[in-house]
């Protein structure tokens, strides 16, 4: 086994428990599962600058996703990825999303009161998520889904959020997700499950509730300091009135109900809204909200901290920002002018992005060809390191910078130790089948021949990590591992900073 001493020199975690607590019971046979494609072949080596991107508009590249962008080219690649239509999904992808019927269900299909089943709902929603991410060929497209899911956050562990929150997921987020920022704020605006959780549907004139208001313009458009008053969240507080959610016949769907609606006149943000406008008076200043210079530079400064840096350049924010304004909020105009700038393609040390719970997990799933349902022992295991799906407390969403997840570096270890040891239920790896592939890998390394212990650790660390290791730290993490452990030299692998960023 390596010692803690050699560990915590060569990956900065400590070493831990060699289980994962929490695990439930399965829900779904894992036998019944259709397995991914096999991993046929090692990948060898990619140019830093091109591990980069993949890593970044990706959840970890697959063999398969390497060896096409290196075929078809870095720039086509980014180009087929933002047109996620034009990919065909792997059938194996859409059969595990067929069996969850919940998430294609209407709303008032799902409504039930029984907890037990309301927890049922949770899962299959987090568990539908973790398999897309998984599984899809349209990474960038799921990557995207991701960013929206935290900027339009519900926590659908608030009432009728854990039924209406899968619609909303289908519906707003992921029919909007690469489209057109306008039609996206519109279609959350109208959400149920957005109006639930911001407390919309008990806004009524006389008694105005002011969450969503205020939300919509803190945290969906124009941002802090983006313009806005206190007199401008009342004002479109009344102009939201009335906008609420059906109940009984065709409950959980959107409705406007004239008899709970202020329709005096208004004005927000210096934009007068005449009386009797109704519906159409908030609407009005949602259109506002969607083309205002606030919004643009707002959302492109979020998307160029996602795919670039925590500290996102100036630069590239002003660029991404006149992209929105140009467009009218076109998203995949955005990410072109993010995805092909020198910012985001050039390697830079002081650059880089901590994998969040949920990127970390699925990425090692990915690119080792893991063989998982996405079900309770995966959910628990992104609990554990605080990043239950869809159950942020607050509106703002999971944080996306280093510093707030820092304190996660153990339970990633437990995890990383976990999967190499086939030890988290009904998610499996055919570590057997890799060892065999990385033996007959053609790819030359240095001091290690062909078949050797040290040329299998150096296939398995450009598969996770798009390089080998340097070769002291090779032949360091060798001489810690018994022999007869190989396991462990992967779990270091999958714990080992270098696997943490991207």
């Amino acid at each position: 086994m390596i010692s803690r001493r050699n560990f915590l020199k060569l990956s900065g975690i400590g070493i831990a428990g060699a289980t994962l607590a929490g695990c439930g019971v399965s829900e779904i046979d894992m036998n019944a599962l259709v397995p991914p494609i096999a991993l046929n072949a090692f990948p060898t080596a990619d140019p830093p600058a091109d591990w980069r991107v993949l890593n970044r508009i990706t959840f970890g590249p697959t063999t398969a996703e390497r060896a096409h962008a290196a075929d078809i080219g870095l720039d086509a690649f980014i180009e087929t990825q933002l047109a996620p239509d034009s990919i065909e999904e792997d059938w194996r992808a859409e059969w595990r999303i067929r069996r969850i019927e919940s998430l294609h269900q209407p709303a008032a299909n799902l409504y039930i009161r029984s907890p037990e089943k309301q927890e049922g709902l949770r899962l299959d929603l987090q568990r539908g998520t973790t398999l897309r991410a998984v599984y899809s060929r349209r990474q960038l497209y799921e990557v995207m889904v991701n960013f929206w899911s935290d900027h339009f956050n519900i926590d659908q562990t608030k009432g009728d959020c854990t039924f209406l929150k899968i619609v909303d997921d289908r519906d707003v987020i992921r029919r909007h997700a690469l489209g057109n920022f306008r039609d996206l704020l519109f279609a959350s605006a109208h959400s149920p499950a957005m109006l639930v959780y911001l407390d919309n549907q008990q806004n009524r004139a006389g008694i105005p509730n002011e969450n969503y208001a205020r939300e919509v313009m803190e945290l969906h458009t124009l941002g802090v300091g983006g313009g806005y008053t206190q007199n401008d969240v009342m004002e479109l507080a009344r102009c939201l009135t009335g906008w609420t959610v059906k109940d009984h016949f065709y409950r959980g769907q959107f409705t406007f109900k004239a008899d709970m609606h202020d329709d005096g006149a208004k004005t927000v943000l210096g934009m007068p809204i005449p009386a009797r406008m109704k519906q159409a008076g908030a609407e009005k200043v949602l259109d506002a909200l969607a083309n205002h210079p606030s919004t643009a530079k707002f959302i492109a400064a979020k998307l160029v901290r996602r795919f670039v840096a925590d500290d996102p350049p100036a630069a590239l924010v002003a660029r991404t920002a006149d992209t929105f304004l140009k467009t009218g909020g076109d998203i995949t105009s955005m990410l072109k002018t993010i995805l092909f700038s020198a910012e985001f393609r050039q390697p830079d040390p002081v650059r880089r992005k901590l994998k969040r719970p949920f990127n970390f997990v699925v990425s090692a799933l990915r690119q080792l060809n893991a063989d998982t349902d996405g079900g309770a022992p995966v959910q628990s295991v992104l609990r554990q390191m605080g990043q239950p799906l869809f159950q942020f407390p607050t509106p703002d969403g999971y944080p996306d910078t280093a510093a707030a997840w820092e304190g996660t570096l153990l339970t990633r270890w437990r995890f990383a130790f976990a999967l190499a040891h086939n030890q988290l239920p009904r998610t499996k790896l055919s570590l057997g089948e890799m060892a065999d592939l990385a033996e007959h890998a053609p790819a030359p390394i240095e001091k290690f021949a062909p078949g050797s212990r040290g040329f299998q650790l150096q296939q398995f660390a450009i598969l996770l990590f798009g390089q080998p290791l340097p070769t002291p730290l090779a032949e360091t993490l060798l001489a810690d591992v018994s022999p007869d452990e190989p396991r462990a030299l992967l779990a270091a692998l999958i714990g080992a900073p270098a696997f943490q960023w991207k």
